[in-house]
C-alpha cells in the first residue's frame, strides 16, 4: 500500500525539525588524572661523593642537629645499637676516639637507625614533657648513658641515613672529610673482639686531618 500525501507530509517535516534541532553535545568526559610521579629513591653515595646539603636528624635528647652546620669539621659517623652485642666493645673505643680528636675539629656521631629499638617518630610537643622518662627515646638515652657515650646520637627516623650512607651493621662507620666527602667506610677497626685490632677509623681520620686519603678506604663491616 503506498503512504498517503499526509504521511509522507509529516515525515518529511518530522525529519526537518530533526535536523534543525539535534540532541545536545555530550558533556566532554573528565580529563584522567595526571599519574603521580614515584618517590625519588635515595641512592646510597660512595666514596668521593659529597654528603646532600639539608639533611637534619634529632638527637635522643630531642634538640634538631642540622648535618650542614658539620662543614668544615672531620665528621665520623658510626650506626649504633642498644642491642648489638657488639657494641659492648666497640663503644668503649668509639668514646677513645670521640676524646682523642674533640678539640682537632672532628666529631663522632651515633645513629640510632633500628625501626624496633627507635620507634615512630614523635610529636615535637612530647620532647617538652617534665618529666624526662615521659620524653621519647627513653631507652635510648638510658642505654647511652650506662655506656657513657661522649659524643652525640641521632635518631634516623625513616632510615634516611641508614640508605644514604648504605649502613648494614653496627658499628658500620664512615669518615666524611671538613668538604663533606666521603673518605672511608667500613668497620671500626680489623678485629671487633681485640682492643689492639688495627685502627681502621682513627688512622682514616688522622689522614684526612693531614689533607691525604687514607692508605685504606674501605672494608667490610662487622657487627
Amino acid at each position: 500500500m503506498q503512504p498517503s500525501l499526509m504521511t509522507v507530509a509529516a515525515l518529511a517535516i518530522a525529519t526537518c525539525l530533526v535536523a534543525q534541532n539535534p540532541p545536545p553535545p555530550k558533556p566532554p568526559a573528565d580529563p584522567a588524572p595526571a599519574p603521580v610521579p614515584a618517590a625519588k629513591e635515595q641512592k646510597a653515595i660512595n666514596l668521593g661523593d659529597t654528603l646532600p646539603k639539608g639533611l637534619s636528624c634529632r638527637t635522643i635528647d630531642g634538640k634538631l642537629q642540622s648535618l650542614d652546620e658539620l662543614r668544615g669539621k672531620v665528621v665520623v659517623f658510626h650506626f649504633w645499637s642498644t642491642t648489638c652485642p657488639w657494641e659492648s666493645m666497640a663503644e668503649p673505643k668509639l668514646n677513645a676516639l670521640s676524646a682523642e680528636f674533640a678539640d682537632k675539629g672532628v666529631v663522632v656521631l651515633g645513629i640510632a637507625a633500628n625501626a624496633g629499638e627507635i620507634g615512630s617518630a614523635p610529636e615535637d610537643k612530647a620532647f617538652e614533657a617534665k618529666d624526662e622518662a615521659e620524653r621519647p627515646y627513653a631507652d635510648l638515652r638510658k642505654k647511652a648513658k650506662s655506656s657513657n657515650m661522649n659524643h652525640t646520637i641521632l635518631v634516623d627516623q625513616g632510615a634516611k641515613l641508614g640508605r644514604l650512607l648504605d649502613g648494614k651493621t653496627t658499628p658500620h662507620c664512615f669518615v666524611f672529610d671538613k668538604e663533606g666527602k666521603l673518605q672511608y667506610q667500613g668497620a671500626l677497626d680489623s678485629d671487633g673482639k681485640k682492643t689492639d685490632a688495627t685502627p681502621y677509623v682513627k688512622d682514616a681520620v688522622t689522614a684526612v686531618l693531614a689533607g691525604e686519603k687514607p692508605a685504606l678506604q674501605t672494608s667490610k663491616p662487622y657487627g
